[in-house]
């Protein structure tokens, strides 16, 4: 009886360490990007990160979007990622109101450009008075710093309609095609473009830097956020998955982001928070 006893245990053993037989699978890590290009490319653009961020830590992952900016920062509010990219007054106000952790950021700043077709005469900003400006949602940190620019040159939003584009190159081809006067993107936006697109448009307006997208960490996730941290400043064009990120996306690296940059996003972080209907 003794012997049979030994024999059973030895094969729970046997059975518990086989891989795939007893042991769970480990649960993916989900990884949220905002929706600022068409998710086709956004996803096939983050694959290359997905890929080194699972492979250095041994962790399955998967990636994930939204339809809009607004139902993407309900789906972080509501903890449906481990891991986000997001624009940056979103991530201030995740780590404001759930207490998100902020990891990094892109090198290049963002900003917003305003582009314009060469066959449609806008020498002034009052020559789009009546006329369509589109752009991303108008969460948008870019869209918020255009419009705002606008409004100071005395372009009051009901001075002109505001279209919502899928991403940023459905708003360039509606300049080329003039059915919008003007695009709001930012430069990894521009990145996107073909050249052939890029070749019929010119920059109305170039506006000053703001914080590029952000990585953050839910404070509920598994994942180490130190560990995690480093990788992510680690990925860079010497990794390989990460010189074909950055070729790709045009951005040139990753830094830490200090608590006095998420602290000079409250302004924005204040007004998303209007644009989201939220008090």
């Amino acid at each position: 009886m003794k012997n049979v006893c030994n024999r059973m245990l030895c094969l729970i053993l046997v059975l518990f360490l086989l891989p795939g037989i007893s042991q769970a699978e480990p649960i993916p890590l989900r990884i949220g990007i905002l929706p600022t290009l068409s998710p086709r490319l956004l996803l096939k653009n983050y694959e290359y990160v997905r890929r080194y961020l699972a492979r250095e830590l041994r962790q399955p992952m998967i990636l994930g979007t939204a339809t809009d900016f607004k139902a993407f920062h309900g789906q972080t509010m509501a903890d449906e990622y481990d891991v986000i990219v997001t624009a940056a007054h979103l991530g201030r106000l995740a780590q404001r109101e759930k207490g998100w952790l902020p990891l990094a950021t892109y090198q290049q700043a963002n900003r917003a450009l305003l582009l314009v077709s060469n066959n449609l005469l806008i020498n002034s900003v009052q020559d789009l008075r009546g006329k369509t400006i589109t752009s991303l949602d108008p969460i948008a940190l870019v869209v918020i710093q255009g419009r705002q620019w606008l409004s100071d040159k005395g372009l009051r939003q009901i001075d002109y309609q505001y279209v919502n584009a899928p991403g940023f190159t459905s708003a360039a081809h509606a300049v080329v095609q003039q059915e919008a006067a003007m695009a709001i993107i930012s430069p990894s936006g521009y990145k996107q473009l073909s050249e052939t697109l890029r070749n019929e448009m010119h920059v109305f307006q170039t506006l000053p830097e703001v914080p590029a997208l952000l990585w953050l960490v839910n404070p509920k996730s598994p994942v180490d956020p130190v560990r995690l941290k480093a990788l992510l400043l680690k990925f860079n064009a010497t990794v390989p998955e990460g010189r074909e990120f950055f070729a790709l996306t045009g951005y040139e690296g990753m830094r830490e982001v200090s608590g006095e940059e998420m602290q000079a996003l409250d302004s924005y972080a204040d007004e998303a928070k209007v644009l989201l209907g939220r008090k």
